[in-house]
């Protein structure tokens, strides 16, 4: 489906964008450190499953017509937006890790959604599907269909994404665990964290749609 060439060219510039701090970062490492290693993972595949519903997007068409829509670029960005507030009070709230309290951890169903929701909520990834994945589809004789190459390209950077958290949330688990007993620690972590996603929803009500 992809030409060896593509794969060269596309894992490279994929890997640097995954690099990149984000809002998606923050969460897996933040369910690591607080809940698990087995949380942060399955927030990862969220995460990963929402690049993909972008990618579906972007192939049937879907994103281009939201964003080309100001009425529809708005409402996105706003739902994007209000989601990083709900999440930035939600981790301000939370507790200490389970081993250091009794504060209730959230079902992995809750951690798979609240990834997948965090991302396919946030107009910037769709942005990114539309801008990047597309340069690197082959109109060469003989190439495959650009939805099945666009598919494809967003297959591999939603494993590479899920390649790269897994292991960030699998570190923070052993940070939490080295920290042992230190509630004030992921009081002023889970607040930070939670400013941070509050900023970024100022942020993400500032982006302008691409014409």
């Amino acid at each position: 489906m992809l030409s060896l060439e593509q794969f060269l060219l596309y894992t490279p510039a994929a890997l640097i964008v995954i690099a990149i701090p984000g809002p998606d970062m923050l969460l897996s490492l933040a369910r690591g450190l607080t809940q698990g290693k087995i949380a942060g993972i399955v927030h990862a595949v969220g995460v990963g499953c929402g690049i993909m519903l972008h990618t579906l997007l972007a192939a049937f068409g879907v994103s281009l017509l939201l964003l080309a829509n100001e009425t529809a670029f708005w409402f996105l960005k706003a739902g994007g937006a209000a989601y990083l507030v709900y999440l930035g009070i939600m981790q301000w709230r939370e507790g200490a890790p389970r081993f250091t309290s009794n504060v209730p951890s959230l079902s992995y169903s809750s951690v798979f959604w609240r990834g997948l929701l965090s991302n396919s909520l946030n107009p910037k990834v769709a942005l990114f599907v539309i801008a990047f994945v597309p340069q690197f589809v082959s109109t060469s004789p003989g190439s495959a269909s650009a939805f099945s190459q666009i598919i494809a390209l967003g297959a591999i950077f939603a494993i590479l994404t899920v390649a790269a958290y897994a292991p960030l949330a699998i570190a923070a688990h052993r940070v939490s665990q080295w920290l042992g007993n230190q509630p004030s620690f992921f009081k002023y972590f889970n607040r930070s964290v939670g400013g941070i996603f509050v900023a970024s929803s100022v942020a993400l009500l500032a982006l302008e749609r691409k014409h």
